[in-house]
């Protein structure tokens, strides 16, 4: 690490309030900007401004490319990152995938199924197909220049392989940050603010599976009452129009759509 390097200190374009709260329970001090990050021209002030102050930043082209989604499907497509022709079909399980990089290194810390009843963590994979999801994440992210912080990738695991159908610099969006951790995976607010800093992660590996579900309002049970419920590990009341979520530990991947109806049943009174 360069010692010119203030670690106390971390640099957000466009910052996410997770990541600030996070930061600010740290004691890490933060210097932001908001940017068009689709203007690569704009990009490069404030990122010049930031490693100049002794910074870690990423190269305005990474942070481009990442806001584009055509020109992250331009990548995957033309470095042959998804089996040769093959394109996602609507009945392919979907999965999320969460990294988080420093110094130019991508590690997967998170791979969640997407399902009909709602998310589900760690997502029930094969060893060898873990790997080909976090190999394939990873080379784009090295593509696209990426160096520092959370990346969020979708991905389509097809009868060939995994195909990516998106990545966006940043956090998964709610609850997937509260799902990794209530499996017993990793912190990713704190993981981002770590990258973000210059420093490594530990890895984390999930002791439980967990699932979670977003409920809209009205729920029948004030959210006191639903954090009180066997197996609830986490809840968001909704505040309308956003819609609440919560997450549980369940038995397996076999179960987990029995638990979240009964889930549903109890909070939204439902037929089970």
């Amino acid at each position: 690490m360069k010692e010119d390097i203030d670690v106390r200190r971390i640099f957000l374009l466009n910052p996410d309030q997770r990541l600030l709260e996070e930061a600010a329970h740290s004691g890490v001090q933060v210097r932001s900007a908001q940017v068009d990050a689709m203007d690569e021209s704009a990009l490069r002030i404030p990122l010049a401004e930031a490693a100049a102050a002794g910074l870690y930043v990423n190269p305005a082209r990474a942070l481009w490319t990442l806001a584009d989604p055509a020109a992250v499907q331009r990548l995957v497509r033309d470095n042959r990152l998804a089996p040769c022709g093959i394109e996602a079909a609507p009945g392919d399980p979907r999965l999320t995938v969460e990294t988080l990089s420093v110094h130019g290194m991508h590690q997967a810390v998170g791979i969640t199924a997407r399902t009909p009843y709602g998310l589900l963590h760690p997502a029930p994979l094969t060893d060898d197909a873990a790997a080909e999801v976090r190999a394939v994440v990873t080379a784009l992210l090295d593509l696209t220049g990426y160096q520092y912080g959370p990346a969020h990738t979708s991905v389509a695991l097809t009868a060939r392989g995994p195909v990516i159908t998106g990545c966006r610099a940043g956090l998964g969006d709610d609850p997937v940050p509260e799902l990794v951790r209530a499996a017993g995976g990793c912190d990713l607010a704190a993981g981002a603010v770590a990258v973000l800093a210059g420093r490594l992660v530990e890895p984390a590996r999930p002791h439980r599976f967990a699932a979670a579900v977003v409920l809209e309002a009205p729920w029948k049970p004030g959210s006191a009452e639903v954090g009180g419920l066997p197996g609830v590990l986490h809840v968001v009341a909704p505040e309308p129009p956003r819609p609440g979520h919560v997450v549980i530990e369940v038995d397996s991947p076999e179960t987990a759509e029995r638990q979240v109806a009964d889930l549903r049943a109890l909070v939204l009174g439902e037929d089970g």
